[in-house]
C-alpha cells in the first residue's frame, strides 16, 4: 500500500502540472514579474491545486478513512480554495487570517484535537497545562504556522522545501508506529511535492510553476495540524520538539514582524526582509 500511496500521488501531481499549466496561462491563474518579484515571464500558481490533487487521489484509492484525516483533508481543501481565491483578486490579509480562524475552529469542532499543553517548552520541569487557552492558542498556532510557510514561499524551491523537511522528520519518527491514515496524507503530500519542487526550480521559464497563495497555505495548515496531532498522540514527540520541525520559517515570521514593528512598516505588506532576501543580499545563490 505504501508503494501505491507514493507512485498515485505523485503521477496525480506530475500529470496534472502539465495538463493545468496551459489552462492557467489561459485563466489568467499566473504571477506576474514585479520590483519585488524578480522571475521572468508569466508563472502559472497551480502548484498547490496539484499537490491537493495527488493527496486527494491517493486519499480516496488507497488511504484509510478515519475521523482526523477526512476533517483535516476537507477543511485543507477549504483553505487551498480560500488561497486559489486570493490569488485571482488579491484578498484583504483580515479577511483572509479570520477565514484560517474559522476553518481552525471547525478543525478544533470535529476532531476535538487541539494544544493541551506546552510541555516543558521553557525548561521547567513539569507540562504548562493551557485548559481553557487551549482553544485560542491553538488556533493562534495553526494561524502563525501556516502564514510562515506563506512568507517564507519567496525563492524557489524554499515553502516546499522546508514542509517536505518537516514531514520526513515526523515519518520518520512514526515508522515505530503502525502505519496510520495520518501517517498516509504526510506520505502522499510528500510524494506529490517532489514533482512540483521539480518544476519549481527548473530554469526554464516554459516549465517552471508557483505554489500560489492556495498551495503555501494548504501547506503550513496541513503540517500545522500534523504537529499539533503528533505533540498530543505520539509518546516522546512533545510541543518543543515541533518547533524545531519548523523552526526555520517560525524564526523568519517572528524575525519578519519584529523588523516591521522596529521600522513601523505595515505588517500586512509583502517586503524584502525575509531570511532569504538577506542571504540573496549577501551574494548567495538561490
Amino acid at each position: 500500500m505504501i508503494e501505491s500511496i507514493i507512485i498515485t500521488a505523485f503521477l496525480t501531481s506530475l500529470i496534472t502540472l502539465i495538463i493545468f499549466r496551459p489552462l492557467a496561462i489561459k485563466f489568467n491563474l499566473v504571477d506576474y514579474p514585479t520590483e519585488r518579484k524578480n522571475h521572468i515571464g508569466n508563472i502559472p500558481l497551480i502548484g498547490g491545486i496539484c499537490v491537493f490533487l495527488g493527496l486527494l487521489t491517493s486519499y480516496f484509492f488507497f488511504i484509510e478513512f478515519d475521523k482526523f484525516s477526512s476533517a483535516l483533508l476537507i477543511t485543507a481543501s477549504l483553505i487551498l480554495i480560500h488561497g486559489v481565491w486570493d490569488d485571482f483578486t488579491n484578498l484583504k490579509a483580515k479577511t483572509k487570517i479570520a477565514f484560517q480562524a474559522f476553518i481552525s475552529a471547525i478543525m478544533i469542532y470535529v476532531t476535538d484535537v487541539k494544544l493541551e499543553s506546552l510541555g516543558d517548552l521553557f525548561g521547567v520541569s513539569y507540562p504548562l497545562e493551557l485548559g481553557i487557552l487551549s482553544i485560542p492558542i491553538t488556533i493562534i498556532a495553526v494561524i502563525a504556522l501556516t502564514n510562515a510557510i506563506n512568507m517564507i514561499d519567496g525563492l524557489d524551491g524554499l515553502a516546499a522545501g522546508i514542509v517536505l523537511i518537516a514531514i520526513t522528520g515526523l515519518i520518520c519518527f512514526n515508522l515505530t508506529l503502525e502505519f496510520s491514515p495520518f501517517t498516509s496524507i504526510l506520505l502522499a503530500v510528500a510524494s506529490a511535492l517532489l514533482p512540483f519542487i521539480i518544476f519549481n526550480i527548473a530554469p526554464y521559464p516554459k516549465i517552471k510553476v508557483f505554489l500560489g497563495d492556495g498551495g503555501s497555505l494548504f501547506l503550513g495548515y496541513i503540517i500545522s495540524w500534523a504537529l499539533i496531532y503528533s505533540a498530543e498522540n505520539i509518546n516522546n514527540f512533545t510541543p518543543s520538539f515541533a518547533l524545531w520541525c519548523v523552526a526555520i520559517p517560525l524564526f523568519d515570521f517572528f524575525t519578519v514582524i519584529i523588523i516591521r514593528i522596529v521600522k513601523k512598516h505595515s505588517l500586512m505588506i509583502a517586503r524584502k526582509d525575509h531570511i532569504h532576501h538577506f542571504l540573496e543580499n549577501l551574494g548567495f545563490s538561490k
